[in-house]
């Protein structure tokens, strides 16, 4: 946990900005990065047809997202 409620509403944080990785803060924060719908569901197919090559790329890219979030703190942003 990174944060307790405001005092008067909001955030307050329990932790130096420079010790909240923002990959791990992302991770808190969204319950759910799936791009695409069907990536949450086995019963839910890509209705493209034959073997969907879009589903590799798009967890590519949102590896490459993750990986670069993990290099920086809320410090470097705030």
């Amino acid at each position: 946990m990174y944060s307790s409620k405001g005092r008067n509403g909001g955030v307050k944080l329990i932790m130096n900005p420079k010790d909240i990785n923002l990959e791990a803060l992302l991770e808190i924060a969204k319950d759910n990065l799936n791009i695409v719908e069907y990536f949450s569901s086995d019963s839910i197919s890509c209705n493209l047809n034959g073997e969907c090559k879009l589903k590799p790329v798009l967890n590519d890219a949102l590896n490459s997202f993750k990986l670069k979030l993990s290099e920086y703190t809320l410090a470097d942003i705030i």
